[in-house]
């Protein structure tokens, strides 16, 4: 049974932090992306929203929504936010195994930093009202940057919402993922 989590909690790793996927040509059920809102810092880059096809996850549809660029100084700095409906074994899992969900939101914000070079990381439970989650933050940039990330469950949908760079404003990673709120 943890063979089977470990190997679930791997799939949905790399689903919800990859950019890469299938192209959206794939036939999958209408997904409705529940409404949001979120405050991208004002640049002169621009939001990128990309969506991709998981095949390994039942077709489930990932999108994301990503803004990156440099400050004047030329260091970089990444607002990202990602979504997708919860996987059919992951809802089994959450209903029979304690602790999976947790299990779970540590493997994605872990996967998604460790990409970025992230390490030293803290974990935090967290709740956007009444719906569970976490907080990560950990180094990048071999201890010049941060990432600091969250992680919800909200209703079958889940929710990935990270900020960062090198030498980034704590405030404005922080002031990014408080502006989170549903509609």
């Amino acid at each position: 049974m943890l063979n089977r989590l470990i190997i679930l909690i791997t799939i949905i790793l790399v689903s919800c932090t990859s950019r890469q996927g299938h192209n959206n040509q794939v036939t999958a059920e209408p997904q409705v992306i529940p409404g949001f809102n979120i405050e991208f810092p004002q640049t002169a880059f621009k939001v990128e929203k990309t969506e991709s096809t998981d095949r390994t996850l039942d077709n489930i549809i990932i999108t994301n929504w990503i803004l990156q660029g440099a400050d004047d100084n030329e260091n970089p700095f990444m607002y990202f936010v990602a979504h997708n409906k919860m996987p059919e074994n992951l809802k089994n899992n959450v209903g029979t195994i304690p602790g999976s969900l947790n299990l779970a939101f540590r493997a994605m914000l872990t996967g998604s930093a460790t990409k970025l070079g992230g390490k030293d990381f803290e974990f935090t439970p967290v709740k956007y009202q009444q719906w569970e989650g976490m907080e990560s933050i950990c180094k990048v940039f071999d201890g010049d940057g941060i990432i600091k990330s969250r992680v919800y469950l909200i209703d079958e949908d889940i929710f990935m919402i990270s900020a960062g760079g090198r030498k980034i404003d704590i405030r404005s990673v922080d002031k990014f993922l408080d502006s989170f709120s549903l509609k």
